[in-house]
C-alpha cells in the first residue's frame, strides 16, 4: 500500500518535471535567436522530457500492470544515443551552409569549425 503510494508520487513527479521541461523547450525554441541555440533547446530538454515520460510509463507498467515492457527501455536507450547525435549533425549542417549565427561579441565562431572541416577533408 505504501509502496504503491510512493510509486504513484514518483510517476506524477516524473510527468510534472517532463511537462515543465517541455514548456521550457517551447519557450526556448520561440525566444532563442538562431538555429544553433534552438537546436540546443529542442535537443537537450526535449529528449530529456520524453525520456522522463518513458521512465514513468515503464514504472507504471511494471508495478501496476505487472508487465515488464522492454520496449520502454529500448526507447529510452535509443533516445539517449540518437538525440544528441542528430542535434549535433543538424548543427553542423547549419554551420556548413553558413546560416546566420548569433554572437554577442560579433565574431564568427563558426569559422574555426569550418576551417577544421576543410583541414579534415584535405
Amino acid at each position: 500500500m505504501i509502496l504503491n503510494n510512493i510509486l504513484s508520487i514518483i510517476i506524477i513527479l516524473l510527468i510534472i518535471v517532463a511537462i515543465v521541461s517541455m514548456i521550457a523547450t517551447i519557450i526556448g525554441f520561440i525566444r532563442l535567436p538562431d538555429e544553433l541555440t534552438k537546436i540546443h533547446a529542442a535537443g537537450v530538454t526535449g529528449s530529456f522530457a520524453v525520456e522522463l515520460i518513458l521512465i514513468a510509463g515503464f514504472i507504471y507498467f511494471y508495478r501496476y500492470l505487472e508487465v515488464f515492457e522492454y520496449k520502454f527501455l529500448l526507447a529510452i536507450l535509443f533516445l539517449f544515443l540518437v538525440a544528441p547525435v542528430s542535434a549535433h549533425m543538424i548543427s553542423l549542417n547549419a554551420i556548413i551552409f553558413n546560416k546566420k549565427i548569433y554572437s554577442k561579441n560579433n565574431t564568427d565562431e563558426a569559422k574555426k569549425v569550418l576551417d577544421d572541416i576543410k583541414k579534415l577533408n584535405k
